[in-house]
């Protein structure tokens, strides 16, 4: 498949998100570790995402991948690992046609380091219907660069090694460091747009002994940021002229992703997240959300109030990381299309929104990406929190990839 800087020798180890804004970009390509490009955790001969012996569940599978093939369909498993939550998604159908299943958030016991976090993925999956299939699963975090690049037009199976030996130019880790995976987006007989994904080894490797301590079947592991902008695209639709501002609220800390069609991607990692919010919220001696009523408590919700008083701090320095990304953006890539301003994440105080809009002094308030709002639900009643959608936006980014 062309567009693919492939290795043929090892089960997938890092994979950069799929859904990209250029129609003509083809399916991620696969990763490379060291110079040998095998996972230390995974062994086997490889598996492409769409490869119905990766999504093998018992002596039916036969009969699994006869129906797959017949009817087009397929299910995945998206499993977001967070620092203090566990959250699994699955979808069915196709990628045009999808359906959400199966949903689940488990917290992960404080001061239970990997034993309770793998516990707490058993519990999602098991509360999801998912428990022994295959997961597409993330790594993330600051470490992790994201680059768009512009290659000479060099034949596919070269992008990599054309990568590792300009690493530093490019802002890359070197193979002996990180793993890297490539994706041509779009070839001209210039040059070709190249994403570029490096992640140190540590990073990787720490995820894999994770997974496997949980004994979960790995399908394919991606990066966590490209999730999101996976599902936001999926979901929000990105117009010819529009510069997409999309912001996601995490546990630790917010990823914010910046893309038009005239420029590159461009992700950022703020130090800022849910768990600063709860902090200034319980100093204030304020109610902390909780799992179950995520947009109802706390009920103060007055621009002048507790609430208000306790999250401004935050708020303000989210609004200015914005402020001065998309200032870069727009001077370096960007001037003529309009800012479009996406949220997800971590949404649980009333306001928070609109806090945010009147920081960075905007005339509507973000549009808010909701898998549940956006794609038809089956789970069974009970099983899924309606008004948390916005948290799951990962793992439906990470489970979108694999149909």
């Amino acid at each position: 498949m062309e567009g693919s800087a492939r290795r043929r020798s090892a089960a997938p180890c890092l994979r950069s998100s799929s859904t990209s804004p250029w129609p003509e970009a083809p399916p991620a390509s696969t990763r490379r570790r060291g110079t040998s490009g095998r996972c230390p955790a995974l062994s086997g001969p490889r598996r492409g995402p769409l490869c119905p012996s990766s999504a093998r569940t018992g002596p039916r599978s036969s009969e699994r991948r006869l129906l797959v093939k017949i009817f087009g369909r397929q299910r995945a498993v998206g499993l977001d690992i967070g620092a203090g939550v566990v959250r699994a998604l699955v979808l069915e159908g196709t990628p045009g046609k999808a359906r959400i299943t199966g949903t689940a958030g488990v917290s992960i016991a404080a001061g239970g380091g990997g034993t309770a976090t793998a516990q707490a993925i058993h519990a999602a999956l098991a509360q999801a219907h998912a428990d022994g299939e295959p997961v597409v699963a993330a790594v993330g975090g600051p470490d992790v660069v994201v680059r768009q690049l512009t290659l000479p037009p060099l034949p596919t199976n070269r992008v990599l090694q054309a990568l590792e030996l300009q690493h530093r130019e490019f802002g890359l880790l070197p193979s002996s460091e990180g793993l890297l995976d490539a994706q041509v987006l779009r070839r001209s007989k210039k040059n070709c747009l190249v994403l570029a994904v490096s992640a140190p080894k540590p990073v990787v490797e720490s995820r894999l002994r994770l997974l496997e301590q949980a004994a979960v079947k790995v399908r394919t592991l991606e990066v966590e940021a490209l999730a999101v902008l996976n599902a936001v695209l999926h979901i929000g639709r990105l117009e010819p002229r529009e510069l997409l501002v999309a912001l996601d609220l995490g546990e630790e800390r917010a990823v914010l992703c910046l893309l038009s069609k005239q420029g590159p991607v461009v992700v950022r990692h703020l130090d800022a997240g849910a768990s600063a919010i709860v902090e200034q919220l319980r100093r204030a001696g304020v109610a902390v959300p909780n799992a179950r009523a995520p947009l109802e408590t706390p009920r103060e919700d007055v621009d002048a109030g507790p609430v208000a008083e306790a999250c401004r701090g935050v708020v303000r320095r989210i609004a200015d990381e914005i402020r001065m990304s998309l200032a870069f953006y727009r001077s370096e890539y960007d001037r003529e299309s309009l800012p479009r301003y996406l949220l997800s994440g971590w949404l649980r105080v009333p306001r928070l929104n609109r806090w945010l809009t009147d920081e960075l002094r905007l005339e509507s308030p973000f549009e808010v990406i909701d898998p549940f709002r956006a794609v038809r639900v089956t789970a069974a009643q009970g099983e899924t929190n309606e008004s948390a959608g916005p948290e799951f936006v990962q793992a439906f980014g990470l489970a979108l990839r694999a149909l």
